[in-house]
C-alpha cells in the first residue's frame, strides 16, 4: 500500500494512526502542501481532486477521504 499524505494534515494523520492500529505498513508518499505538491500533475493523476490523503492498495485502487480509508481497512482487514 502506498499512503500519499504530508506530516501537518490531520486526516493523513488519522490514516496514519488507523493503520498503525492494525499493523499495517504503508510506503509514505509525502505531497508538501504549503509548496502547492498537491496540484502537480503527476499526483492529480492519482487523485483528481489534489487532496491528502489518498491511499494506493495493492491492487492498484485508489481511496480518498480519511474516513472512507479507514472504513475501508476496517472491512479488510477486522
Amino acid at each position: 500500500m502506498k499512503l500519499h499524505g504530508y506530516f501537518r494534515s490531520s486526516a493523513a494523520y488519522r490514516v496514519r494512526i488507523a493503520l498503525n492500529l492494525k499493523g499495517l505498513g504503508a510506503e509514505h508518499l509525502p505531497h508538501h502542501l504549503r509548496k502547492g505538491e498537491q496540484c502537480a500533475p503527476a499526483y492529480l493523476a492519482i487523485n483528481p481532486q489534489g487532496l491528502v490523503p489518498a491511499l494506493e492498495n495493492d491492487a492498484g485502487a485508489v481511496l480518498t477521504q480519511s474516513v472512507a480509508i479507514i472504513e475501508w481497512l476496517d472491512e479488510t482487514h477486522p
